[in-house]
């Protein structure tokens, strides 16, 4: 009997009353692992689909806590699924239990899913903002500050050439808004003293780009795919911190449109470069003329590895890739090389 791990562990997104009410008999596996219904995340829902499915299709099913998990525990594995991902592991413990995350799955036998490289790459933000720009995709100006080695007037600069008059610093490793820093009336003193902030938190490298008023105004277009199939779109913004959202229905129809078949071909260049994907989520940025049409956007993020609540599906995005991943290890229970032989992080065999 082949085994899948899944790599859980996060303690995000709860899931609601009504849908463990819906799902109780598959969730209620979960008290083996001391997690009951008053709190699921949603990685651990996520779980409980993938066992269920799993054991129906022949597989032994078994968790890999991400906060410490060992070589030994993934050698024992044949596939591995990643839901519990390196950004967390550089939340929870800094940069070197990033490191430790990264080189178990480097090093172990298991076929990794997503493979190490792509997680690499995805983390690594200004490596597939690169790619987008090189493939064509619109994004925001940008510029990559390695915060071992960089230049203020070359920053200085930058931002005078594209005209900000006020600009955000997102590091590479954040997540939820943590490390994010807008900066107002801008000054070299201002972005020198955050950008040591910054490195004293342990990042390694952030992306400059313009802080957009009309970006929380209008909100951010998250489509969320299992391989290449959209299986909900909804609108976020943000309120005092917390996420408000707007349901599928409610976003504008050409503007999701378009989103939509912008996701379809990057999907398509994707996997064609990279690999297939089980699932991922692109985020749309747009900055609009009023609140009906559409000016300008762009892709703002891809998550490979998105922390995804119950609206990412309307409550049923979680069996349905499930069944996706089970599909993938069943068409690769032979050849087990398939993430092995993946591309590099630049997408050459």
């Amino acid at each position: 009997m082949k085994t899948i791990g899944v790599i859980i562990g996060t303690e995000d997104e709860p899931i609601s009353s009504k849908y463990y009410k819906n799902n109780k008999k598959k969730l209620d596996i979960l008290q083996e692992y001391g997690v009951y219904k008053d709190y699921i995340p949603y990685d651990y829902a996520i779980f409980s689909e993938i066992k269920y499915y799993g054991e129906k299709s022949g597989y032994r099913v078994v968790p890999l806590f991400g906060n410490d998990f060992t070589l030994k525990e993934c050698n024992e594995c044949d596939f591995i699924f990643s839901i519990f991902e390196g950004v967390y592991s550089f939340i929870n413990g800094g940069y070197e239990q990033y490191l430790r995350y990264m080189n178990i799955l480097k090093r172990t036998k298991a076929n990794v899913i997503p493979s190490i490289n792509t997680q690499k790459f995805i983390i690594n933000k200004h490596k597939y903002m690169k790619y987008l720009e090189k493939k064509g995709y619109g994004i925001t100006p940008t510029k990559y500050v390695n915060l071992n080695q960089y230049s203020i007037n070359a920053i200085m600069n930058f931002i005078k050439k594209h005209g900000f008059e006020n600009i955000v610093l997102k590091p590479e490793l954040g997540a939820f808004k943590t490390g994010f820093k807008v900066i107002k009336n801008i000054s070299s003193k201002k972005i020198l003293d955050s950008l040591r902030i910054l490195k004293k938190k342990g990042y390694r490298r952030i992306l400059l780009q313009e802080f957009l008023p009309e970006f929380n105004k209008y909100g951010e277009i998250k489509t969320y795919w299992v391989g290449e199939k959209n299986i909900y779109s909804y609108n976020q913004k943000w309120k005092n911190g917390e996420g408000v959202f707007q349901s599928q229905d409610k976003i504008e129809k050409e503007l999701l449109k378009e989103c939509l078949n912008v996701g379809k071909k990057l999907l398509k260049d994707f996997f064609k470069d990279h690999e297939q994907l089980i699932h991922c989520r692109i985020d749309f940025a747009c900055c609009m003329n009023n609140d009906k049409q559409c000016r300008e956007y762009f892709i703002n993020e891809i998550e490979i590895c998105p922390t995804i609540g119950e609206q990412e599906g309307n409550g049923k995005s979680y069996s349905i890739m499930a069944k996706e991943l089970i599909k993938y290890c069943s068409e690769n229970d032979i050849n087990s090389l398939s993430f092995h032989t993946v591309n590099d992080e630049n997408g050459k065999k």
